[in-house]
């Protein structure tokens, strides 16, 4: 059921940002639905959860949006995903601040590890300055810390304040 779920939020997220990539370009490469994903699934079930849903997440992101090289949204996902479930494993990150938080620092080194494995393969990527990063971390914070404390409620999960 879990995966299930996780492949529909894959599926919601390719929709979402292809819808906003026709309708806006410079708003789909601030705001990274695919990223939300792989932080809630992070939150949820752990390291080895958020890592999966990172690398089907990345790679889908990879095969619709990306450049030459098939992988690089995937293998930062996978980072991202298994550091977000590992600190939702030791820390209580269950609040809708602390998970704004966790959002703003996955999607700065989501952004940082994009660029630096970009230059290491020697692939052109758009590098963000520190205003457009910081722009982007705070989108996906809010937008995400919003839908996640949306999607508990539907959910019925219990958040611990």
């Amino acid at each position: 059921m879990r995966a299930l779920l996780t492949g529909l939020a894959i599926l919601a997220a390719l929709l979402l940002d292809s819808a906003l990539s026709h309708v806006s370009p410079v708003a789909a490469r601030v705001f990274d639905p695919f990223l939300l994903v792989t932080v809630y699934c992070g939150l949820q079930g752990g390291e080895t959860h958020g890592m999966l849903a990172g690398a089907a997440a990345g790679w889908v992101q990879d095969v619709h949006f990306g450049g030459t090289v098939v992988g690089l949204s995937g293998l930062t996902k996978i980072l991202v995903g298994f550091a977000v479930g590992v600190a939702g494993s030791r820390f209580l990150l269950s609040g809708p601040l602390a998970r704004a938080c966790v959002l703003f620092a996955a999607a700065l080194v989501d952004s940082l590890l994009v660029e630096a494995l970009a230059s290491a393969f020697d692939i052109r990527a758009y590098e963000l300055p520190l205003g457009a990063l910081l722009g982007r971390g705070a989108v996906n914070a809010i937008v995400g810390a919003v839908t996640f404390e949306a999607l508990d409620r539907q959910l019925g999960r219990r958040v611990r304040a």
